[in-house]
């Protein structure tokens, strides 16, 4: 392999791992506003609710590493909660 080669694989390589890194940061990111949500005062039992329906489901889409999914199981959530999201 000649030194272009293997700079344009490392390069490549990198590149790969920090956009990966930076959408599991975001399902992350999201998931920690819906737990500050749980810490809401005042929440009623179908707030509660749906707010465990949204974790459930952001929790399966952050296994499959799929960030839109994650995200709108969130906002969704948190909607339904009545809770805004940040």
């Amino acid at each position: 392999m000649t030194r272009n080669a293997m700079t344009l694989l490392l390069v490549s390589s990198t590149l790969t791992l920090v956009t990966a890194g930076a959408a599991l940061a975001d399902c992350e990111s999201d998931l920690v506003q819906l737990e500050q949500a749980f810490k809401t005062p005042a929440l009623s039992d179908t707030a509660k609710a749906a707010l465990n329906d949204a974790k459930t489901t952001a929790v399966a889409a952050l296994k499959k590493d799929d960030d839109a999914a994650c995200r709108k199981a969130v906002a969704d959530g948190v909607t339904k909660a009545g809770v805004k999201m940040k």
